[in-house]
């Protein structure tokens, strides 16, 4: 199912969107094992993966702290990263090269995306942070990231940002919040991430849909910053004293000329005028917004799992019929001509 579905989306992107493809990941046909033999970064491994660790204070990293495992399930095989056990700067990279698909993309495609599956994994104390960052040419700068810290299973997103207005700000990497409550994973859970980069605004784009959890723009300082590569790492900070380990899979980074990262844009004005009642809801649940015209709903769980789709014609107001459903919390997208919205419903 992971094939037909990545096929689908380079699809999409082909004919519908004009995407250029920098990076197309699903691991399925890597070997299990070692991703590399070289953890310097010089010589590239599977599929032009690099592997690299930035120091070799003990606990030194090893070959085998870059893995390609057999997750199961629709993701088949995926990419295993595991962090350092201690709190030096010892930080994993996996890393791809895709300077040169950026220098060539088609002429407009200047927003640069990159979206990927995370498997959240069980509780742990481990201070790891299990990132996607994406670096400009010098290899200084983050052009835009997203980080989630294991521990204490919170989501950041990471940019190169102008915090100098701010006492003892100044213009460098920052971690960003994403809402005011910080959104977190939940343990052994899938989660499809996205975060893109505009090279002609500095817009950052941080954005989780299956569950609402953000959709988060910023003005990076990074504007008119061309890219170098696209990294998976694992972090370490102070205080750690044990090592982690993250799960990716599904990794595609792509071009385009406005904003589609994975999909769907939601509206936050759309979002807030429409009324899902009566929720918690037993049998049938009404999607209601006398402003805009519903084209189609999509209810998924918290696993990120489809359950009941319902394509409709230009209605503003739409029954869902739920009583097929098994008690809990599930996350329902709605499709309209105003942009699309993510309600919470609960099933009785």
């Amino acid at each position: 199912m992971k094939k037909l579905l990545l096929l689908f989306s380079l699809s999409i992107a082909g004919f519908s969107y004009a995407q250029d493809v920098l990076v197309n990941e699903n691991c399925e046909t890597l070997t299990i094992g070692n991703v590399s033999t070289d953890l310097t970064g010089a010589n590239a491994g599977q599929n032009n993966w690099f592997t690299y660790v930035s120091a070799t204070a003990a606990p030194a990293g090893q070959l085998s702290d870059f893995q390609v495992i057999n997750v199961g399930g629709v993701n088949g095989q995926a990419f295993q990263l595991t962090g350092s056990s201690a709190a030096t700067a010892a930080t994993r990279y996996l890393s791809q090269d895709i300077s040169a698909g950026w220098t060539n993309r088609t002429s407009g495609n200047d927003i640069l995306n990159a979206e990927y599956d995370f498997f959240s994994g069980p509780a742990t104390t481990s201070a790891n942070s299990m990132r996607i960052l994406v670096y400009d040419t010098t290899g200084a700068q983050i052009l835009c990231g997203l980080s989630v810290k294991l521990s204490t299973s919170v989501i950041q997103g990471v940019c190169y940002y102008d915090n100098s207005a701010a006492a003892g700000g100044s213009i460098a990497n920052y971690l960003i919040g994403l809402a005011s409550t910080a959104p977190t994973v939940t343990p052994n859970t899938w989660y499809r991430f996205g975060v893109s980069f505009n090279y002609n605004t500095g817009d950052v784009i941080f954005r989780e849909v299956n569950q609402g959890l953000f959709d988060v723009t910023v003005t990076g300082a990074a504007l008119g910053s061309d890219v170098l590569e696209l990294d998976l790492t694992a972090g370490t900070t102070t205080g750690n004293s044990v090592a982690g380990v993250g799960v990716f899979d599904n990794i595609n980074c792509y071009t385009s000329a406005s904003d589609i990262l994975l999909g769907a844009k939601s509206n936050t004005m759309a979002n807030n005028k429409f009324t899902v009642y009566p929720n918690p809801v037993k049998n049938v649940v009404t999607v209601s917004n006398a402003d805009a015209s519903i084209s189609a709903i999509e209810i998924t769980d918290l696993n990120g799992r489809v359950v009941k789709t319902l394509n409709v014609t230009s209605l503003t107001d739409v029954q869902v019929t739920v009583s097929d459903l098994s008690q809990g919390v599930y996350m329902m997208k709605i499709t309209s001509d105003k942009g699309t919205a993510v309600k919470k419903i609960i099933k009785e």
